[in-house]
């Protein structure tokens, strides 16, 4: 890199580097391309992270040919495959806890299997009466069952109120999208994988943002197919 020249190529430059390193090379590297404007930087990387910290156009290559080429942006709205949208359910405060327990009308005691499905209709969650099984939704109720014999209410009132929930917000996204995937789903959070369809990224945030209230969604975030996706599907397409 002495003497400013014109274009300088690195090949896999943080291919074993630490963390620490790996970021000061990243910020001479960014001081020679974007800053001081002396060298045009062509790099070589399997690291997606690297290119977008970098790259102000970048490529992807599979068997030696060019794919894509063009801005991180432009790549992803072009051969992005769709959104992921990950949701949190909110919590349950003690005081609803009660007013549900008034609600259902059962004591406030263990629950055993015959006050499951009393609780769960009262809360309008009779579908999930058959999810109490083994490799069913309601799993850990029914380990609990099998062990002790019985549930703790509140925490029963609580699956109940996310699952009933959750599973609204995935029927929303099931008429909006061609395609609708559950990736990850715990406790009271969920990871969604939907088509792109003709929804931009900003509508998304607009509409997720005018139904939380109405889904009791504590928190959510929004985000575009990543680099690595694309370049993995770059890849699966080449193998076939």
């Amino acid at each position: 890199m002495i003497g400013n020249p014109p274009i300088v190529f690195l090949d896999e430059p943080s291919t074993g580097v630490d963390p620490k390193a790996k970021r000061f090379m990243w910020t001479i590297v960014s001081k020679i391309s974007t800053q001081r404007k002396k060298s045009s930087v062509i790099i070589t990387t399997h690291s997606m992270e690297e290119a977008e910290a970098l790259c102000t156009k970048m490529g992807i290559m599979v068997a030696g040919k060019f794919k894509c080429y063009g801005s991180s942006q432009h790549i992803k709205d072009k051969f992005g495959t769709g959104y992921e949208i990950e949701i949190k359910i909110r919590t349950l405060t003690e005081r609803e806890i009660d007013n549900y327990k008034q609600q259902i009308g059962v004591e406030d005691q263990p629950i055993t299997m015959n006050l499951i499905e009393q609780v769960l209709i009262g809360m309008g969650a009779d579908a999930l009466v058959n999810e109490i099984k083994e490799g069913g939704l309601g799993d850990e109720f029914y380990k609990e069952l099998q062990e002790i014999g019985s549930v703790k209410y509140d925490e029963l009132i609580k699956w109940a109120f996310v699952e009933t929930r959750g599973q609204v917000v995935i029927e929303l996204f099931e008429s909006m999208f061609t395609t609708s995937e559950v990736l990850e789903h715990y406790y009271n959070q969920y990871l969604i994988k939907v088509s792109r369809d003709a929804y931009s990224i900003g509508y998304l945030f607009g509409m997720m943002e005018d139904n939380k209230g109405k889904y009791d969604i504590s928190e959510y975030s929004v985000s575009q197919t990543t680099l690595e996706q694309i370049f993995n599907n770059f890849a699966k397409e080449a193998e076939k």
